[in-house]
């Protein structure tokens, strides 16, 4: 009788660890429903920039690793230094697309700088960021 109530703890253990394991790969595999956007850089550290440089230009790639078409909503900045452009065309899955970021130095304060764009998009995280950061010197 011993030996049996240990044989059903051991059953009642593993499944339950089995439960346990199966629910966060069930639960990544339920986010992936829907268009995803991931960029390959979330970032771009533009290091030492001059503010009498003239406009500077970054581009963000990004995959729709999602399950339907990706669609870029708005592109919001912090700032009116940033410029951002983008295709207002579905991007279809498992293909790329591109956000350019234009930077007009002068509008950037002396010293330290962190700008962010926000994306809004049909992903199923609803809205990105992307940064651009650097420092300002005369």
């Amino acid at each position: 009788r011993m030996k049996t109530l240990c044989n059903i703890r051991v059953v009642l253990f593993q499944v339950v660890c089995c439960v346990a394991l199966a629910l966060p790969l069930h639960a990544a595999a339920q986010q992936k429903n829907g268009a995803h956007l991931e960029f390959e850089c979330a970032e771009c550290d533009l290091g030492e920039i001059s503010r009498n440089d003239e406009r500077l230009n970054h581009t963000f790639t990004f995959v729709n690793n999602g399950t339907e078409p990706l669609v870029i909503l708005s592109a919001t900045t912090t700032c009116s230094c940033l410029k951002a452009e983008f295709s207002r065309k579905p991007i279809e899955v498992g293909a790329k697309g591109e956000i350019k970021i234009s930077i007009e130095p002068k509008k950037i304060e002396k010293g330290v700088f962190r700008r962010v764009v926000q994306i809004r998009s049909n992903s199923v995280s609803g809205t990105d960021i992307i940064t651009i950061k650097g420092v300002s010197k005369e």
